[in-house]
């Protein structure tokens, strides 16, 4: 005769972060010895630990806690037995269904020990009620933890939980960066390669060929002084990954944070946030390049390069602008005259005389232009720099003021309708309240008022930091005269002085007595059109 196989009592322990930073819970050892001690004590002779510490209790994709299951599957349990029943898990819907279908429909007795569940001594009315209350604690730390996360970004703490590459944590301190002696040099390097023109791929292919680790690999090398099996190609860059460091404001050591969070306390996907919930800290750690330097590789890598090679006659690309429709100008040449150039409005060329005009403007005109522009102002910043940079300033105030007035009385307004708006939302959610209006129309209604809440306030972000930039003009116009005060002799146009010195050039048309005129605006980095 078969033996009867002995099923064993589940001692099952939890533990998450989030328990932690709360100081709710016991730790796992502490867990084990208070359920084992309930075993012993009321004659649960065989039982097995089951313990799942640092995952949270708004998930069941744990995987002690699956083990747990397959053995309940396979027949080896008779009970389950835990702390209370938030270590079984703080999702209401979840945990009810393992309390009041699963364990009962695999014959397993629950105990929850502090909140006095045991269910062979009959239904406890009680258990839904604190689950609801589980779950609702979940939420409340989720809030807090993400407060208290945005208070040290706020503070200028990094909350990250690994360093960006090219830093590395201060040793007493884990929310302050320094730079990490192993891989700063790369990040310059990476910086100045994009500078000088190189392209997002081939700054790839130049790590790779180099033999420099990921970010991915250096991280699991500095943790297990070798690379780990995840880690097939440890020097196998992307553009992907040389593009987000450079696109990275870190590296100018200012610390923009908050970009990311998770869609709720029970879907842990990340989701990007958007602008105007991002926080910014300036000046936090060392930078490991000028924000000047960072601003122009943006306009270098924000360039989608094609993958034919690029034309060199092309020596405006990127920077030419139609003054009506505000598209992009193409580079174009004259079938009738090959070796003539000319650029014009793209939205033209697409799409014809019905949306734009031709604003045709050749290559060899436009070069005269700008090469007398750029000699013009460095000629007067070589002659007298600090009486140019006092012209600049004036001309930048005169511009700020007129604009600051306007702007003043924008953010009034701005101001004025996002108090309005919180009003309306708490009497569409009084309305909702008492049935004055469905819940259709109260999640139409709020969904479209805190739209409209969100993108004041990302204008009211974009006023604030336009008043930062002009209360730092002063200090632009001395970088942009120190700049262009080098090249009084310049006799040739190349793209890289093209997009050193200027920003963008914008092209207008008009007609003036039956004939097209034709007006250029130069604006110049730092100052603008001067």
């Amino acid at each position: 005769m078969k033996k009867q196989q002995i099923k064993k009592a589940a001692l099952y322990c939890r533990l998450s972060r989030d328990d932690e930073y709360m100081g709710e819970s016991m730790s796992i050892q502490s867990q084990k010895t208070m359920l084992a001690q309930y075993a012993k004590s009321n004659g649960f002779c065989e039982y097995e630990f089951y313990a799942d510490d640092g995952y949270t209790g708004t998930n069941f994709n744990r995987p002690d806690f699956q083990r747990m299951i397959e053995d309940i599957e396979n027949g080896q349990i008779s009970t389950v037995i835990v702390k209370d029943l938030s270590r079984l898990g703080r999702e209401y819907l979840q945990t009810g269904y393992y309390t009041e279908i699963f364990f009962p429909d695999n014959d397993i007795r629950f105990i929850a020990i502090n909140d006095n569940v045991d269910s062979d001594c009959g239904e406890n009315e009680f258990t839904p009620f604190k689950n609801i209350i589980n779950e609702w604690y979940a939420k409340d730390t989720s809030r807090k933890v993400r407060s208290a996360i945005r208070a040290r970004a706020k503070n200028g703490e990094y909350t990250g939980s690994r360093p960006a590459f090219g830093y590395t944590k201060e040793k007493d301190n884990c929310h302050r960066l320094i730079p990490d002696e192993n891989t700063a040099h790369i990040v310059k390097t990476m910086f100045q390669m994009a500078l000088e023109g190189t392209r997002c791929y081939d700054i790839a292919q130049y790590l790779k060929k180099h033999g420099i680790p990921t970010p991915r690999a250096y991280t699991d090398r500095t943790k297990t002084n070798h690379f780990v099996d995840s880690t097939k190609y440890p020097c196998d860059w992307s553009k992907t990954s040389v593009y987000q460091i450079l696109s990275n404001p870190i590296y100018t050591g200012n610390l923009v944070q908050c970009r990311k969070r998770v869609k709720s306390f029970k879907n842990k996907k990340l989701i990007f946030t958007d602008p105007s919930e991002w926080i910014t800290a300036e000046n936090t750690h060392e930078a490991l390049v000028s924000q000047e330097v960072f601003d122009l590789v943006q306009d270098r890598i924000s360039v989608k390069k094609p993958k034919y090679p690029l034309n060199p006659n092309n020596i405006y690309r990127g920077l030419m602008v139609c003054g009506e429709c505000g598209n992009k100008m193409v580079w174009q040449h004259d079938k009738r005259k090959s070796h003539i150039g000319y650029y014009s409005c793209n939205l033209y060329k697409r799409y014809g005389g019905e949306e734009c005009t031709f604003h045709h403007i050749r290559v060899e005109t436009l070069n005269e232009i700008v090469l007398e522009s750029i000699k013009s102002n460095a000629a007067l910043a070589a002659a007298d720099e600090e009486k140019y940079i006092q012209y600049l300033v004036s001309q930048a105030e005169m511009k700020f003021s007129v604009e600051n007035a306007a702007n003043e009385k924008e953010v009034a307004k701005i101001k004025k309708r996002i108090e309005e708006i919180d009003k309306l939302i708490l009497k569409i959610y009084e309305d909702n309240a008492f049935g004055r209006i469905s819940d259709e129309r109260f999640t139409s209604l709020s969904e479209s008022l805190e739209t409209e809440q969100k993108e004041l306030k990302q204008r009211l972000t974009e006023i604030a930091a336009y008043k930062r930039k002009m209360n730092n003009k002063a200090v632009e116009c001395g970088q942009y005269a120190n700049l262009i005060k080098e090249y009084t002799d310049i006799t040739e146009l190349t793209a890289e002085v093209l997009n050193q010195l200027i920003e963008k050039i914008v092209i207008h048309e008009y007609i003036n007595d039956g004939e097209r005129l034709k007006e250029v605006e130069i604006y110049y980095r730092f100052v603008g059109h001067i």
